[in-house]
């Protein structure tokens, strides 16, 4: 959620370096701007040519419509490009203030994602790669968005995935909105569970999640319960805006992907003003600290559940021992 008020003291050099680039952004502004004023005059003259030729009506019309699809096309392109190129120069500058490095390309990291871990049968696309560690471990995240493609295409999901290892080694698993993975060519899911066994399921605040895991023979381990745990209260973690899509782990490291419904680490406009860049600057923050938080509560919750147990266990063969 974005607000106005002035940035905490512990962001102030934040402020003062975006507050440094904002002439660096004024001048991608004008750019833009200049453009788009060509490109709105290039279709302004094209329709009127068009509509006062000698061509049939039919065409003209045709022709005319095709001249101001032209013009809106351009001017929706330059302003994307307007976007991400401040965000190109902002991003980095938020993204250190966390002790993170920042790229506007991610895709090599969504290649690399688990299939399972997203929609398969769509296309997927990311950007804004961040990377860093999170005490003594490494973590990744980046903006990604899956879409049907084609024509008519629509979005399958969009928000956050972030990859960290697991703090403590386990069987692999995974979890899932349930009415995701339902099977079914017409009616069903988009995630695919092919292959796993079916653990349980758990009902958290009004949505319910699946669990599935490689193995079917063992009890579930502590450490496993804790996490899922975890996972399916992610609200309580990271607060309202994202949801749990799936997570899935090898044993070794895990990916999370958080679902958002708005687009995330949008930054700048034509001429914003220095409030309106710094909600942007304080909405970014948030965001990349979203994951972070939620990777924190994890891998504490590994090591407690893991301490738990062998605090357990070590009671057990004291017990034994004074028995005996």
């Amino acid at each position: 959620m974005r607000n106005d008020q002035p940035l905490p003291d512990q962001t102030v050099e934040v402020a003062q370096a975006v507050r440094n680039l904002m002439p660096a952004m004024q001048n991608k502004a004008r750019i833009a701007l200049v453009v788009i004023i060509i490109a709105f005059v290039a279709a302004t003259l094209g329709v009127a040519l068009f509509l006062n030729s000698d061509m049939e009506g039919e065409d003209r019309w045709k022709f005319a419509m095709f001249s101001a699809l032209g013009g809106v096309l351009v001017v929706m392109g330059i302003f994307k490009w307007m976007i991400r190129a401040q965000e190109a120069l902002v991003m980095p500058v938020v993204a250190g203030a966390i002790g993170l490095t920042y790229a506007k390309d991610a895709k090599a990291f969504v290649r690399a994602l688990p299939k399972r871990l997203l929609p398969t049968r769509g296309v997927r696309s990311g950007e804004d790669h961040v990377r860093g560690s999170l005490g003594a471990h490494a973590i990744q995240m980046a903006e990604v968005k899956v879409e049907t493609g084609g024509k008519n295409s629509r979005t399958l999901f969009r928000g956050i995935v972030a990859q960290f290892p697991n703090r403590v080694a386990m069987p692999a698993f995974y979890v899932a909105l349930e009415d995701k993975t339902r099977p079914g060519m017409f009616f069903g899911g988009e995630l695919d569970t092919e292959g796993l066994h079916h653990l349980r399921n758990i009902h958290q605040n009004g949505r319910s999640y699946g669990v599935w895991t490689s193995w079917s023979e063992v009890p579930e381990p502590p450490a496993l319960s804790a996490v899922v745990e975890i996972l399916t209260r992610v609200d309580e973690h990271i607060g309202s805006g994202a949801e749990l899509y799936a997570a899935t782990s090898n044993g070794e490291e895990m990916h999370l992907a958080l679902s958002h419904k708005r687009n995330l680490f949008r930054i700048g406009g034509l001429f914003p003003s220095e409030n309106e860049l710094f909600a942007d600057v304080r909405a970014a923050m948030q965001d990349l600290t979203m994951p972070l938080k939620l990777a924190q509560a994890l891998i504490s919750a590994e090591e407690t559940a893991v301490a738990k147990a062998n605090a357990l266990a070590s009671d057990q063969a004291k017990g034994e021992g004074a028995k005996s």
